[in-house]
């Protein structure tokens, strides 16, 4: 005998999709060192709580059992658990920081290269 269903996705939150992120090249530092913050924010209270997130069976019977590895597969074991999705999202604010840092480095670059194409021809005289 079964019950009603529920459904319960809208429930559950989406997590952020991939975005073109556009920023001001004289901010790329700035933004950098500000997502770089909030990762390390963010991956220290992942090495403090996420192991919370794993539980024991409360006793040893078959139901508490399985729903604990159950519970335990889905949320805190696993690159596809809770705790690994968490994970690979500091994984990528990281990626972001470094592409930032390399945009900003290739903005410089550019600028250099054409200042030393134009010389002095950017400069005016009062």
């Amino acid at each position: 005998m079964s019950g009603p269903s529920y459904d319960l996705s809208p429930a559950v939150p989406v997590a952020p999709a991939a975005a073109d992120v556009l920023v001001h090249p004289d901010k790329l530092l700035d933004v950098a060192r500000i997502v770089e913050e909030q990762a390390n924010a963010l991956e220290d209270q992942l090495l403090t709580k996420l192991g919370l997130l794993r539980i024991d069976a409360p006793s040893a019977d078959v139901i508490s059992t399985q729903s604990i590895e159950a519970w335990n597969s889905l949320i805190a074991d696993g690159d596809r658990s809770y705790a690994g999705q968490v994970r690979e999202y500091v994984a990528g604010l990281k990626r972001l920081v470094s592409q930032l840092r390399d945009a900003a480095k290739d903005y410089k670059v550019s600028d250099e290269e054409k200042a030393a194409v134009f010389g002095d021809r950017g400069k005016h005289g009062a």
